[in-house]
């Protein structure tokens, strides 16, 4: 929420506890209004933040990269499949803002041209940055001017005409394509659709609000989004500042707080026993939660160790596996060496015989068979042809003969 005239309204609060006391007894009326108006800041954007998280994703104070700093007051993403889960959101002007992607503007007093450009300038700003972070061309994202009081100027000098709905305070632009709505709340229609949305008016319609707000069912999800940040405003109001302000703000914050207490009287008085039964539900419920969680870590650390067990198991076989496969070869090859050698030996001991003149006695056999492993073929061969029957015979029979 901006007021007119300011350009960039502060996001923090206005004056310090500590230097507090001694604003109020130099300007208390400045210092209340300052701080009437950063608490009403915050409630209009909080408001507007959580009406839109019902139905999709909502920021406020969204900063628009430039070269100095902007900030949207709320950015909202409608998610469709919420909008469809809330079917107690009626068709209106509210469920319209959230039905696709928009900017939302709050001013307390009527925005004159430059506040007006300065959200256009904001707007075309965010959607270059949307459109440079999804790498493609992008829907012009919808804005809504949001103010207080009317901005005869804005509406008369940019074309802005009654919205096609019909709605009394909302005027559209003079083209669709500008896709950009302004809602005066002075005007809006005293109904339930507006009651939020009239919440963060001038201080006599945001005073009916709170009214038809109370009148409300207790379950209302209007009074569960505005209840927590009507009662911020008005219990964390420091008290010294309260004179400072305008009968009708004091009215205001007097009455949230009397109808929060007399909300709250009814609550206990009707509801402790039900209180009770819900606490009780929830801890079975939570009880039950936590039994799932641990059978599910349990059931987990099974699965870890069933799968550790298999792992090592499916090591162990390949291990197994690897080894046999080795002894396998090894016997493999050393039986074709046996092969290799029986055959070299069926091949040279008749021509052995041949040069002895006789058949080649067992232990012949043997030691021509360990010759011509160690000293191979062509050795035993030279001999065979060189020695004579005797020195043949000499030869297999010395052991360490070469």
């Amino acid at each position: 929420m901006k007021l007119c005239g300011l350009r960039n309204a502060p996001s923090t609060p206005l004056v310090t506890t500590r230097a507090m006391s001694q604003s109020v007894r130099s300007s208390p009326g400045v210092v209340s209004a300052a701080v009437m108006y950063f608490r009403l800041d915050q409630l209009a954007k909080n408001i507007l933040r959580d009406f839109f998280v019902l139905v999709g994703a909502a920021e406020t104070e969204v900063e628009v990269p430039a070269g100095d700093a902007q900030r949207i007051d709320v950015w909202h993403v409608p998610d469709p499949a919420l909008l469809r889960a809330h079917p107690e959101i009626e068709p209106g002007l509210l469920r319209s803002m959230a039905a696709e992607a928009g900017m939302v503007e709050v001013f307390s007093a009527a925005p004159g041209a430059a506040e007006l450009h300065g959200c256009m300038r904001k707007r075309y700003q965010w959607h270059h940055t949307l459109e440079l972070r999804a790498e493609r061309a992008l829907q012009l994202p919808s804005a809504w001017i949001v103010s207080a009081g009317r901005p005869d100027g804005v509406l008369r000098d940019f074309g802005f005409v009654q919205d096609a709905s019909g709605l009394e305070g909302l005027y559209a632009g003079p083209a669709p394509g500008w896709r950009i709505h302004a809602v005066v709340i002075a005007e809006l229609p005293r109904v339930r659709g507006t009651v939020l949305l009239r919440l963060l008016g001038a201080p006599r319609v945001r005073r009916a609000a709170l009214r038809d707000l109370a009148a409300l069912p207790g379950d209302a999800w209007e009074r569960r989004v505005a209840m927590p940040w009507l009662v911020r405003l008005s219990f964390e109001m420091p008290e010294q500042l309260l004179p400072g302000l305008s009968s009708e703000e004091r009215d205001f914050i007097m009455e949230t707080r009397e109808w929060f207490e007399q909300f709250t009287a009814r609550k206990v008085e009707a509801g402790v026993e039900a209180a009770l039964k819900e606490a009780l539900k929830e801890a079975l419920k939570e009880a039950k939660k936590e039994a799932e969680r641990e059978a599910e870590l349990r059931a987990e650390e099974a699965k870890r160790e069933a799968e550790l067990r298999a792992e090592e198991a499916k090591r162990e076989a390949e291990l197994r596996a690897e080894e046999a496969k080795r002894e396998a070869e090894l016997r493999a090859e050393e039986a074709k060496r046996e092969a290799e050698q029986r055959a070299r030996l069926r091949l040279t001991a008749p021509m052995c015989e041949l040069r002895l003149g006789r058949p080649l006695a067992e232990a012949e056999t043997a030691a021509l068979g360990e010759r011509l492993a160690r000293l191979q073929e062509t050795r035993v061969a030279e001999v065979m042809l060189s020695f004579s029957a005797e020195a043949l015979a000499t030869w297999l029979a010395d052991p360490n003969a070469t």
